[in-house]
């Protein structure tokens, strides 16, 4: 259903625009600051924090979202299928 305007931002229509979300999340919060280190929190403390504003962003539409290269408490965000998954993709909605 989207195929045409997919195939006609890849293209270079002038009047597409995709918006990119991220990092998802708890980039800003790692330990001592440091990029793609590991962010401590609690559940409640990374989503009143960190994962809020993803709540505007795919409510208003975002195309995409960037997936943070750090760890929340010990596991990468990658590799994390209960924050994408879960939270991301069924709880706030993104797809």
């Amino acid at each position: 259903a989207h195929g045409g305007r997919i195939l006609l931002f890849l293209l270079g229509s002038s009047n597409s625009v995709a918006a990119c979300a991220k990092h998802f999340t708890g980039d800003g919060g790692t330990v001592r600051g440091i990029n793609e280190n590991n962010t401590i929190a609690s559940y409640p403390e990374l989503f009143h924090v960190h994962i809020k504003p993803y709540l505007d962003a795919v409510a208003m539409g975002v195309s995409t979202v960037m997936v943070s290269y750090s760890s929340w408490n010990g596991v990468k965000m990658h590799a994390n299928p209960y924050l994408l998954t879960r939270v991301l993709k069924q709880e706030i909605g993104f797809q």
